[in-house]
């Protein structure tokens, strides 16, 4: 009897021990899966057109994209670039938040920086070229439309001074299937979209019981295979 009243505690401590995470715990570390998939798409579209990236973050925190082209090793055009999923905003920095995200300001604060993180010319280039609004300021959105659909948005950014914008104008492409892409481009995208997913399931939810996968499942965006390896039995 006592042996059985132990194995009974022991299970019901086991049990417990495992904290299921919440739906809103799931959802906040797939919000975070969600934005690195737009970052991952974003450098494949401006890389794959003849940008070269450089390194913009500083851990989590910075540019997400910081892209040049040159000519004959020189220099020629910078664009700045911020990656968004959905329907996440711009944020704001600074004292009482009055830098707004891209603005110019925000730009050239987080370029001092990657300045002294990196001490490389190449910087220093970038950075003179943006104080004299030799740039491009871009957001990249990647929004999902219907169960199987994104569709990516660009957004051009104009300042007025240096915290305010003025209208954002956007261009949007067409839908692509995350099952059936149409063309080579769309067919970059989605392999960029689902490398990155995969990495991001893995790093930030690691391995998942039955009952964690299902609570995953309900965002259209995951689908089976996604969360194949994950789950513990």
């Amino acid at each position: 009897m006592q042996r059985y009243i132990f194995i009974s505690s022991l299970f019901l401590t086991l049990l417990f021990a495992r904290e299921i995470p919440s739906d809103s715990k799931i959802q906040g570390r797939l919000n975070i899966i969600n934005g690195s998939s737009a970052e991952c798409m974003m450098h494949r579209f401006y890389t794959q057109s003849g940008w070269i990236q450089v390194e913009g973050e500083i851990g989590r925190n910075g540019i997400d994209g910081l892209y040049y082209k040159q000519k004959n090793g020189i220099i020629k055009e910078v664009l700045v670039s911020e990656s968004k999923w959905n329907t996440s905003k711009l944020g704001r920095s600074g004292k009482n938040k009055s830098v707004k995200q891209m603005s110019k300001e925000w730009i050239l604060r987080t370029m001092n920086k990657l300045i002294k993180k990196m001490s490389t010319s190449t910087y220093v280039t970038l950075k003179k070229m943006i104080e004299h609004n030799q740039y491009r300021a871009r957001l990249f959105r990647v929004k999902p439309i219907s169960e199987n659909q994104i569709v990516i948005i660009i957004h051009k950014i104009k300042n007025k001074g240096l915290k305010a914008f003025e209208k954002i104008k956007q261009t949007e492409l067409s839908p692509i299937s995350l099952d059936n892409p149409k063309n080579s481009f769309e067919r970059n995208m989605i392999r960029a979209y689902n490398a990155c997913r995969n990495r991001g399931l893995h790093k930030y939810l690691g391995f998942l019981y039955e009952d964690e996968v299902s609570i995953l499942l309900k965002d259209n965006y995951i689908q089976k295979v996604d969360v194949t390896g994950l789950v513990k039995r």
